[in-house]
């Protein structure tokens, strides 16, 4: 029966998204904290927003390449998790929880204040206000989880009303108080001194103000049903930011510039706090007040609508992950919603609810800033650890930019702790709740995850060496056709390592069978080892595993034998266009904590006397240096390192590359060849004829011309039957070499 891929339907444009993006950044943000944030910044607030929309945007590129690399729900969480493992990827899961549902907490402190305003200023009600506002958010909060858990969600339809209206509304405002600042005389006067509490001053309006920045990450997510996501998702949150940017900016504009008061305005709307636009805006236009209550009103309720929704989810996909207790992923019968996943994010909205705005604006920009660090970090430590990843957008200079945008995330969240009001108790606040979760991971999470591994891929029999060594070759086989070849490759580099080989063999069963069913091949499997590690001609065990994912299984056995390197055939061409060497290959890549090699065998191989190394440089060429000794020490084969230039410009990076891959080939009899050629790929496939093996290190061409006309690689595999070797270094952070500039780009 043919597979039929099921996928979400290609239907939204550039003009879609963007507003989509538009919709998720424009709401509490803008409308409660100008105020706060103008009395921290004076005019210079003006800064602030511009400063944020260039750092926001530069995180937004990391999102949309990462976006495209890893394209799985779960976002942020998946992406540090594949990238950084389990524990890292847990706190960020746990940090995003709570920057989901502080922001949530935001909306509805901010919705509780204005609907008090409205109760008890506008209608004249003599009630405390505090504690009314406080009762309209804990009310509005438990509602709107209510909603959640029963199912409702709120349509597309009714969310472009909302953001067709508060867009319109701020655009409004903008333009009477536009009009009234520039037809005032000596209306440069209210933005003067312009940086009346210095830089630190816009350094903490920037942290205060960072929660109204961050939405853009839902474009990402809707990667799957955008037409040309490659170009249009980058587009979509780089205009989408600056329409925001600008329309911040113009209501910033319009609320220092057209507003009178006995106090210089921006000192004025500091004191009216998250009351500012309302108690202003009908100085500026007719109804001011009453619209811009509106407006705050619809986004904090179409916004807390989101946040409560996404905060769950997320806490139901840690559940399901194992990382949260399994109590997080139950689905209710009935309504089909994770009822418990929302009463816990409940629990958080409402206990946050009654804290000041500012307490809790700190703390969801606190837990945004971490969050969106790690994102910029795994952005840079892919590029060392998957140049060949396949990315529908590559996000320009990096590593610099990503740790630009680090750099400029931990000032700014450091003068948001020190000038903002509360801010060293909230921080002290989420240094327990980080250290909470790390206690969770360690005490439960740990433990659990280890036992969900264990259920995708269980070891059923295992045979070691009687004598352990040193250096570990696991070698998982499948086709017999290539397992002998495979056997003979990794006993040789065993030999000059020194070390074992250990076979791996998986039995998969589809993810809806259980593993039980394979049981009656296990037998065949056990025997199948049996042979290759008799013919093995160093110390070798073997381990069969069964599971629903191979991939899973494979990185699995790694951590198990604490694998140094990893040896994977490879058919060569593969025809699916989500996967760049294959469903099982490309995993395994991303994942696996030792050195990988991808091995493309030559039907007639017998024998090593020749070695081809194309190099460009990089650490994965320097594993190819690697493989290439091994072979040579037992083999006594010749090596050659080939760089094929366009141009007699290339000689110096030529020279540079070559000295870089010689370091592990000190001893041996090595040749240095440079060539120029407009067509590299067919020079390195004529090359390769002429060797017995050919060694290519990761590819660390743009993704662009990986898509159009294939990874690097597999072009050389497709022009030659000789044997190649893909190799991929396993770079550790502690210890990362330096990035190569061809693998900058």
């Amino acid at each position: 029966m043919r597979e039929v891929k099921v996928s979400l339907s290609r239907e939204l444009g550039l003009l879609d998204i963007t507003l989509l993006g538009i919709a998720a950044m424009i709401g509490a943000g803008i409308f409660a904290l100008i105020g706060i944030a103008s009395g921290i910044a004076g005019p210079a607030i003006l800064l602030a927003f511009l400063f944020n929309g260039i750092i926001a945007m530069l995180t937004g590129l990391s999102y949309a390449e990462l976006g495209s690399a890893v394209p799985e729900a779960g976002g942020s969480y998946v992406w540090v998790r594949e990238a950084l493992g389990d524990f890292v990827g847990f706190i960020s899961g746990w940090c995003s929880w709570c920057a989901n549902s502080v922001a949530c907490a935001l909306y509805a402190v901010t919705f509780g204040a204005f609907l008090s305003e409205a109760v008890v200023r506008m209608a004249g009600l003599n009630l405390p206000q505090d504690l009314v506002a406080k009762v309209f958010s804990v009310s509005i909060v438990t509602f709107l989880t209510y909603v959640n858990y029963r199912g409702v969600k709120e349509s597309g339809r009714v969310g472009g009303v909302v953001t067709a209206l508060k867009v319109a509304i701020l655009l409004s405002f903008s333009a009477f108080g536009i009009y009234k600042t520039l037809t005032r005389p000596n209306w440069l006067e209210s933005f003067t001194p312009f940086m009346p509490n210095g830089f630190a001053g816009v350094l903490a309006a920037m942290g205060l103000t960072f929660i109204a920045f961050e939405g853009y990450e839902i474009i990402v997510q809707s990667g799957e049903e955008v037409r040309s996501p490659e170009k249009n998702i980058p587009r979509a949150i780089i205009l989408s930011l600056w329409i925001v940017v600008t329309i911040y900016l113009l209501v910033a504009f319009a609320s220092l510039g057209a507003i009178q008061s006995n106090v210089p305005s921006w000192k004025y709307l500091g004191q009216l706090k998250e009351f500012g636009l309302i108690r202003i805006a009908n100085q500026i236009m007719p109804f001011g007040s009453l619209l811009i209550l509106i407006g705050g009103l619809v986004s904090t309720i179409s916004a807390m609508n989101a946040t409560i929704y996404s905060s769950s989810r997320l806490a139901f996909a840690m559940g399901r992950d194992a990382l949260l207790p399994r109590i997080f992923s139950k689905i209710h019968l009935k309504r089909r919603t994770p009822h418990y996943a929302i009463f816990f994010s409940y629990i958080i909205v409402v206990t946050l609810s009654v804290m000041p705005i500012e307490a809790v604006a700190t703390a969801a920009d606190i837990m945004f800033l971490i969050v969106f660090m790690l994102v910029n970090f795994v952005v840079i430590v892919l590029r060392y650890r998957r140049p060949d990843f396949r990315r529908a957008f590559t996000a320009p200079l990096v590593p610099y930019l990503p740790a630009f945008a680090i750099a400029m995330q931990i000032v700014i969240g450091y003068f948001l702790v020190r000038e903002i009001e509360h801010g060293e108790f909230v921080l002290i606040a989420s240094a327990i709740w980080i250290l909470l979760g790390s206690l969770v991971y360690l005490s439960y999470s740990s433990k659990m995850r280890k036992e969900l591994k264990e259920e995708i891929a269980k070891t059923v029999y295992e045979e070691m060496p009687v004598k352990e060594v040193g250096y570990k070759i696991l070698v998982p086989v499948a086709n017999p056709l290539f397992a002998d070849k495979m056997s003979k490759l990794a006993s040789i580099i065993a030999r000059a390592r020194d070390g074992e080989v250990i076979f791996l063999k998986v039995l998969s069963v589809p993810e809806q069978t259980p593993l039980s069913a394979v049981i009656d091949y296990v037998d065949d499997a056990k025997a199948f080892l049996s042979d290759l590690i008799s013919k093995c001609e160093v110390p070798a065990g073997g381990i069969v595993k069964i599971g629903h994912s191979v991939s899973e299984a494979i990185i699995n056995a790694v951590e198990d034998v604490k694998a140094d390197l990893l040896i994977m055939g490879w058919r060569g061409r593969t025809f699916r266009k989500d996967f760049v060497l294959g469903s099982t290959i490309d995993p395994v890549l991303m994942r696996a904590k030792c050195d990988v090699i991808v091995v493309r065998f030559d039907p007639k191989w017998e024998k090593v006397e020749k070695i081809l190394i194309s190099t460009a440089g990089g650490p994965h060429a320097v594993l190819a240096g690697e493989i290439a000794r091994d072979l040579a020490k037992v083999t006594n084969a010749k090596i050659t390192l080939l760089y094929v230039g366009k141009s007699d410009e290339d000689k110096k990076k030529a020279e540079k590359a070559f000295k870089e891959t010689k370091k592990p080939l000190e001893g041996l009899s090595v040749e240095e060849k440079f060539v120029v050629d407009r067509n590299v790929v067919d020079r390195i496939a004529r090359e390769a004829e002429e060797h017995d093996l050919t060694l290519i290190g990761a590819t660390t061409q743009p993704f662009l011309k990986n898509f159009l006309l294939g990874v690097f690689p597999e072009k050389v595999v497709a022009r030659t039957k000789k044997t190649v070797i893909m190799t991929r270094k396993w770079v550790s952070l502690i210890r990362a070499p330096k990035l190569q500039k061809s693998e900058r780009h």
